[in-house]
């Protein structure tokens, strides 16, 4: 199981240092708790991945756990704010967020193996602007963070652990094209302690949310044209795949395994058997069969819209973004649509029904349910700078 983003909060932030600080102890009793199972090692003596993380019982264990503190956080809350203006929170003003979810392997009682998620949230709390005198208790910066890679460049590197007061000081993000440096968003206390961290979202321009439906002379090549051209930037070039959980190249997006089975399904074609070699146009080829011919993608009249979910079933495939899509147009339309992740005439069919004043509101939906539907896949914690860049600049 990967360690939650909270926990690994707590063991990085300077409290966990003090063993009698509240962190350390939060921190010790979530590793028991979430990691119950004794170390197993193979016959080299190396760690050995076990077949499961938790039974059932040590899963709702977890979960009660995190329940609980949040309830406290909850009474803390309240107590803090009868303390500071004299009136009582509402539980009406406390906003609850989840914050992640972690994928567990769970043993249920038959003997079989279950994928289960525990639930983390976070709470929102109200300013108290009664009181302009009143110092903050808490202060908003922003913090950059850079790849410790050999080939970060050194302009990336020397941004590495800046912090900004204001939004206003933060410099130009991406430095560079392919550049993989990302900002959070923390909450610190007077002494200086990360009290919360998030992705920082950059903030979207008025202009981005002015493009409209397209003219109805746009072909489909046309249409291709413009949404591969967005999507290239970010795909960057050659990698060899050494930050990914499965070690594989990859050139201009296109994995060594996916070049293998279309050279396989293609023997006509002189194509490369190492993705290094691939060609530029050969790329575009690619994206162009898999991704965009076999779908009903050049139906949505929307660029904006169109662009987005071409880069996002680039990115995951067609399944879990086209269930996204239709999750979104549930929740910001009434379309209705069950979610079964196939892009059909009765989901083109609701794209196209939004009004033009309103796809800046469903984009914005769009973006924060994406973002959390990368936050449980397995490579977030390597990927999540770039993967948050690129799915804000939809």
């Amino acid at each position: 199981m990967k360690m939650p983003n909270f926990l690994r909060a707590l063991m990085t932030s300077p409290a966990y240092m003090d063993k009698n600080s509240a962190e350390y102890v939060a921190a010790e009793q979530y590793l028991k708790i979430l990691y119950p199972g004794n170390v197993a090692t193979d016959a080299s003596g190396r760690m050995a991945e076990p077949e499961y993380d938790m039974t059932l019982a040590e899963f709702y264990k977890a979960q009660a756990k995190l329940d609980a503190d949040l309830e406290e956080a909850i009474q803390d809350a309240k107590d803090e704010y009868m303390d500071e203006t004299g009136e009582e929170l509402s539980d009406d003003a406390i906003d609850i967020e989840l914050e992640e979810t972690i994928e567990v392997n769970v043993l249920m009682p038959a003997g079989n193996i279950e994928i289960k998620q525990l639930e983390v949230y976070t709470l929102d709390l109200p300013e108290d602007n009664n009181n302009p005198d009143k110092p903050e208790k808490l202060r908003r910066i922003w913090r950059w963070h850079s790849e410790d890679e050999d080939n970060t460049c050194d302009e990336c590197t020397s941004h590495d652990g800046e912090v900004y007061e204001s939004e206003d000081e933060i410099p130009e993000i991406p430095v560079h094209p392919n550049c993989r440096c990302w900002l959070t968003e923390e909450e610190v206390d007077p002494s200086g302690r990360t009290i919360s961290t998030k992705p920082y979202k950059p903030k979207v321009s008025e202009v981005k949310n002015e493009v409209g439906k397209d003219a109805k002379e746009m072909t489909n090549e046309q249409k291709f044209n413009q949404a591969y051209e967005k999507l290239k930037e970010p795909e960057g070039g050659y990698t060899n795949g050494k930050n990914q959980v499965k070690d594989e190249p990859t050139n201009m997006g296109i994995k060594q395994s996916t070049l293998d089975n279309y050279a396989k399904n293609h023997p006509d074609k002189d194509l490369p058997t190492d993705v290094k070699d691939l060609q530029a146009d050969q790329a575009r080829e690619i994206y162009k069969e898999l991704y965009w011919d076999n779908s009903k993608i050049s139906q949505i009249e929307n660029a904006r819209i169109r662009n987005a979910l071409f880069d996002m079933r680039v990115m995951s495939g067609p399944t879990i973004p086209t269930k996204t899509l239709q999750q979104t147009l549930n929740e910001q339309i009434g379309a209705n649509l069950p979610k079964t992740g196939y892009l059909g005439d009765q989901t083109i069919k609701a794209i196209n029904s939004i009004p033009e004043s309103k796809v800046g509101d469903f984009m914005n939906a769009l973006i924060e349910n994406r973002m959390q539907s990368l936050q449980q896949m397995t490579n977030w914690p390597t990927a999540k700078g770039g993967w948050t860049r690129r799915t804000n600049a939809y």
